[in-house]
């Protein structure tokens, strides 16, 4: 819309999305200041729901309390914080808060010196005698600077609640019962639960989603939207206010919900909530095609001057999945494009599209819930091929939409790979060994076959050559061990590890443990069909070189090697052997 035509009761309803930029002044929440608008976008957490409960619990204690805030940069502890002040004002006026533990109080003196200040009567020789209540947001490393520079040792209490609790270690840290420290980590919890079979569910996207969109006069951006966009000129054909309307639909919502867990889940990716917004706002708002002459700190969108491609590629099935180099979570959903899916289906899908000029008829008989993305497209002429590209960018539209609706799984069928892992993912959590028996098989069989094709209980030594034909070959033993699994409720999970750690016996009586996160899991998969891992897979999975270094000593090789020739027509096998009394010796075998 020209910025002419925007009257002066009317602004562009971009500047109100703007408020969920990174880089927005509301994305910095401060600990001790609350707003109508932070209110209004507090959805609860289970993360929160047990900072509350140590709080009823200490603060009318006449003991020395220290509740440590664990986390990292940008996933809430502020807001949770501002919302407590002011949910519970009586409680938090009880406790000191610090809510940056990198950050010096005193102008002349670091960090490290602060802390040490606030931290001073939870010293062994002071804490009985305090009754000093302190609430101290810090991240795990800083934490563990500070018990590690204690070398006097004043805080050997501290530290041994922290070492019982698991706080520093890899694992969800225990709800250790102590008479002064208590933890809420954050790193404990994700953003999205766990349910039986592997599903998966945010309640927490979903509640962000819902304050953006929820068509109530509390929420600021339906009513702005409602002012501005209802009354705009430009509406039908406005890529911002035809994503806000996707966004508000609660299929589009659930397919979102779903692809950030999975993005997640396949990348490592750490989606915190200052992140997430982000996200949002990026899909929304495409800015890479805002009028750059007009560009102010109010950015508008002139849709009449934008091509058809960039309107497509505006779309927010297209932004979700198509703009690389914008944010981390981004590229991260570009992984998971569904236009990477290929199958028999899809490729002939692809070929009657190509070969069709009733483009819009396809989108919408497929599609008939979502027939306004292209009503501005309706009157091309797609057999003549100047809108070739249109076409493409509609193809696009078009897969993306299914997959975010679940409209045609026949031709888009879900990841396999990842619903198995997701499904192992919640059985370890539970301590359901049963249902985890494929999986331990998978990556035994995957590890035993990492340097080569193998048979059963077998192990082929590394060779400095990929194409030598041949093969040195060891037998070994190793065995599936399920006594280091949690045990959890077989309910939703909201706290949980997020990859699998699996125990392994070998030589009869040594043990390892190896974290199998989905990456990994998928490229052992590819490793029994015969993928031999390049040395990027292996620099990316060192720990699991270093798991099949490991338990490569507890095989036969010291004592006998099989040497498989393929260079011939007919392969041949000797073995080598070692006797203490008799030295080596040399067999053909038959």
């Amino acid at each position: 819309m020209d910025i002419q035509l925007i009257t002066d009761n009317q602004k562009c309803f971009v500047s109100t999305l703007s408020r969920l930029r990174e880089s927005s002044k509301d994305a910095v929440v401060s600990a001790n200041f609350v707003d109508p608008y932070t209110m209004y976008m507090h959805v609860d957490r289970p993360v929160q729901e047990k900072f509350v409960s140590i709080l009823k619990e200490t603060f009318e204690s006449n003991e020395a309390e220290l509740i440590l805030l664990c986390g990292s940069v940008g996933d809430g502890k502020s807001h949770m914080l501002s919302y407590c002040r002011d949910k519970y004002p009586e409680m938090m006026e009880k406790f000191q808060v610090h809510n940056d533990s990198t950050a010096s109080l005193y102008i002349d003196k670091p960090a490290s010196y602060t802390l040490m200040k606030i931290m001073e009567n939870f010293a062994d020789d002071k804490i009985d005698q305090s009754n000093r209540k302190v609430i101290l947001a810090i991240n795990l490393g800083t934490l563990n600077n500070f018990l590690e520079a204690d070398e006097e040792g004043r805080f050997g209490k501290l530290k041994e609640y922290v070492d019982c609790a698991g706080i520093l270690d890899e694992t969800i840290s225990v709800s250790e019962h102590s008479k002064h420290f208590h933890c809420v980590n954050f790193a404990d919890y994700r953003l999205y639960e766990l349910a039986p079979y592997g599903k998966v569910t945010s309640r927490y996207i979903r509640g962000i989603l819902d304050k953006i969109t929820a068509q109530t006069s509390e929420n600021e951006f339906y009513s702005e939207y409602c002012k501005n966009c209802i009354n705009c000129d430009a509406k039908d054909i406005c890529p911002v206010c035809l994503n806000y309307q996707l966004l508000s639909n609660e299929k589009i919502q659930q397919g979102i919900v779903g692809a950030v867990v999975e993005s997640m889940v396949k990348n490592k990716l750490i989606v915190s909530t200052r992140t997430l917004l982000n996200m949002i706002y990026e899909i929304v708002v495409d800015e890479r095609y805002r009028d750059r002459e007009r560009d102010s700190a109010e950015p508008r969108k002139i849709p009449q001057n934008m091509t058809s491609v960039k309107y497509c590629e505006s779309l927010l099935p297209n932004t979700l999945f198509g703009k690389k180099n914008s944010s981390e979570v981004l590229d991260a959903m570009g992984t998971i494009d569904p236009m990477r899916i290929r199958n028999e289906k899809i490729d002939d899908f692809f070929i009657y599209y190509e070969n069709s000029d009733d483009i819009v008829n396809i989108f919408e008989e497929n599609l008939p819930e979502y027939r306004t993305l292209l009503n501005r497209l309706k009157d091309r002429d797609f057999s003549d091929k100047s809108n070739h590209a249109v076409k493409e960018e509609i193809l696009k539209i078009f897969v993306r939409t299914c997959w975010l609706t679940e409209a045609r799984n026949d031709l888009l069928p879900r990841d396999k790979d990842y619903e198995e892992y997701m499904r192992a993912l919640y059985a370890w959590n539970i301590g359901n060994h049963l249902a985890l028996k494929d999986v331990y098989s998978i990556v035994e069989k995957g590890i035993l076959s990492w340097n080569g094709q193998v048979n059963q209980d077998e192990m082929q030594l590394p060779s400095g050559s990929k194409k030598s034909d041949f093969h040195l070959v060891q037998k070994i033993e190793i065995k599936k061990k399920a006594d280091n699994l949690p045990r959890q409720p077989q309910e939703e999970l909201c706290s949980f590890k997020d990859e699998l750690r699996l125990k392994y016996r070998y030589s009869g009586f040594c043990e390892a443990e190896l974290d199998v996160d989905f990456s990994l899991y998928r490229l052992l998969k590819k490793v029994l069909n015969g993928y031999v891992p390049s040395i990027n897979d292996k620099r990316v999975n060192v720990k699991c070189v270093e798991f099949i270094n490991k338990i490569s000593r507890g095989g036969t090789k010291m004592e006998k090697i099989y040497i498989r020739d393929l260079s011939q027509k007919n392969a041949k096998e000797y073995r080598l052997s070692y006797d203490e009394d008799y030295g080596y010796s040399f067999e053909v075998m038959d």
